[in-house]
This record gives C-alpha cells, sequence and structure tokens, in this order.
C-alpha cells in the first residue's frame, strides 16, 4: 500500500504543478503564422469554393479560427488541469453556426487543424500538410472544370 500512496501523490504533482512555460518567441511566430494561413486558406476557398453561399464572408471566420486555436492550444498544452477544465467548457459551449454545405464543414475542419498543428509546435508538419491539402484541392477542382468542359455527343 505504501507504493499506492506514492504513485497517488505523484499523480497529484504530475495534474497540478505541470511548469506552464511558454516561449514567447514561439508564440508570435505561430501566431503570425496561423493569420498567413488563414489568409491563404481563405483565399482557396474563395476562389475554388462551391458553396453557394456568401464566400467571403465565411472566409472572413477562418483568421479568428485558426489564431484562437492555436493561441488555445498553445495554452492548454503546458497543462493537463487546463486541457481537462477546456474540454469541460466546450461541453458547456455549443457551436451554433448554421453549416448549409459539407465544403464549409471541410474548410472549417481543416482550419481547426491548422491550429492545432501550429500551437502544438508542429511547424513543418502543419505547413506540408497545409501544402497537400491545398494540391489536391487544386487538382479537384481542376478534375471537376475539366469534366465540365467535355462535350458529349
Amino acid at each position: 500500500m505504501a507504493g499506492l500512496g506514492k504513485l497517488e501523490t505523484t499523480l497529484q504533482d504530475f495534474l497540478v504543478n505541470q511548469p506552464a512555460q511558454i516561449s514567447l518567441s514561439y508564440l508570435v511566430v505561430s501566431l503570425i503564422l496561423a493569420a498567413i494561413l488563414a489568409w491563404i486558406l481563405g483565399k482557396l476557398y474563395i476562389k475554388y469554393g462551391t458553396s453557394i453561399s456568401n464566400r467571403k464572408k465565411f472566409a472572413s471566420n477562418f483568421l479568428l479560427l485558426i489564431v484562437t486555436t492555436t493561441l488555445i492550444i498553445n495554452v492548454v498544452k503546458s497543462s493537463l488541469a487546463l486541457s481537462l477544465g477546456l474540454v469541460g467548457a466546450l461541453s458547456i459551449v455549443r457551436f451554433r453556426a448554421a453549416i448549409k454545405e459539407p465544403e464549409e464543414l471541410a474548410f472549417l475542419f481543416l482550419a481547426i487543424a491548422i491550429g492545432l498543428g501550429l500551437g502544438a509546435n508542429q511547424i513543418a508538419v502543419t505547413l506540408i500538410a497545409f501544402a497537400v491539402i491545398s494540391g489536391f484541392i487544386w487538382l479537384d477542382i481542376f478534375s471537376t472544370k475539366k469534366e465540365k468542359t467535355k462535350i458529349y455527343i
């Protein structure tokens, strides 16, 4: 039983006393990169999106979503207690935006993934994944346009 008490103390120390060390320089770099990728994603959605709704207005949300997600992950990644609190807070708040088309949801997931990657200090992985996914979007649009231009007799 003595080992169980030590394990309990160690677990409690881990949950409560995790150091909250956030590099200010890394935070600034990740937030700037988040803003740049949000701008690129917005332009990509405006130009290649097929949604009937106002794409410019919807794309303007990407900046706030990506930068906020990056900030939250930067703060929460240093503390398990904060991350558990975030889960509790998010279970209370409901996302009330009406998603009219699956494409909008896909772009929102991509925006959140960018924020998660940058916030988790995975800059290279995030940039490469964003470039590859953007390439897939472009190829899909290019191949769809090519098929539409064919004349069937």
